[in-house]
């Protein structure tokens, strides 16, 4: 696998990197937004297979891999990212985009798609939520983000090793072993302070739930979860009701779809693509 070194840009005076990894002509281009404890690296074994029919752009969100990392929650809200996220497409000048965002880079993506109109030729969600409409759970749910980014303060290494042992992650299939050792050093290359932040700042509990807005979204959107991911299975079934115009495709993996399945993820996403763009 060849890769493209990682450029920096500042974005609403804060430092973000990316990679363009191919600008062929006549293809689409697909930005993609990595999860929590992540960075762009843990797309990068799909890139053989995406580069064949789109442009992939991988970014380090704020607070991750190179890319800036205040110490503020407050800067990590949706308001701030998704303003970051729109400089970044302006930055990038290129008709036809397609945004897919993993769990955290889901709801970021989800956010974004939403306060930018005509941006993108289609919206793709792994793993994601619309957000919490219940008061009393999102309230829980901050205190258990709150709980978690006071554990990865304290000890991050106990807190990593604890966080992939959820049932969560775990996989109906076997995962290459090179990809889940690379993604866990990924995941440790993590800077505590700004893991933590980005989960006060951007957690599912605060966030601002969506899901009433997304009936509006007049968008061709592709929802995807693992068949193991029995929470995410009900999320999305619960999404491919509301969205007007989606498709729902359930691989066999767990939470990690792109990991535990790539091929399979990346011809999903090669159908979603060609079925959507024009010639």
């Amino acid at each position: 696998m060849e890769f493209l070194v990682m450029e920096t840009i500042e974005l609403n005076q804060q430092n973000y990197t990316y990679c363009i990894h191919q600008q062929k002509a006549g293809l689409p281009f697909l930005l993609m937004l990595h999860g929590f404890m992540g960075d762009h690296r843990v797309f990068n074994h799909l890139m053989d297979d995406l580069r064949s029919f789109c442009n992939p752009v991988t970014l380090d969100l704020l607070g991750y891999g190179e890319s800036s990392k205040p110490a503020s929650e407050y800067r990590y809200d949706e308001q701030h990212q998704i303003a970051d996220i729109k400089a970044f497409i302006n930055h990038l000048e290129v008709e036809k985009l397609y945004i897919h965002g993993y769990s955290m880079g889901g709801r970021l993506a989800l956010k974004t798609a939403l306060h930018t109109s005509g941006e993108f030729e289609g919206l793709i969600l792994e793993s994601t939520t619309c957000g919490i409409t219940d008061p009393a759970k999102r309230k829980e749910r901050i205190k258990t983000d709150n709980k978690r980014a006071n554990q990865i303060e304290t000890d991050f290494q106990h807190f990593i090793s604890r966080w992939k042992e959820l049932d969560l992650f775990k996989s109906p299939v076997s995962v290459n072993k090179s990809l889940m050792q690379e993604y866990h050093q990924i995941q440790l290359a993590q800077s505590p302070t700004s893991l933590a932040a980005s989960l006060r700042g951007f957690g599912t509990g605060s966030m601002t739930p969506a899901c009433s807005d997304i009936k509006q979204l007049d968008l061709p959107v592709l929802l995807i979860a693992g068949t193991a991911d029995k929470k995410y299975q009900r999320i999305n079934r619960y999404l491919e009701k509301q969205f007007p115009n989606t498709t729902f495709q359930s691989i066999k993996a767990g939470h990690r779809v792109h990991l535990d399945n790539p091929t399979q993820f990346a011809d999903t996403i090669n159908q979603f693509i060609n079925k959507f763009t024009l010639d």
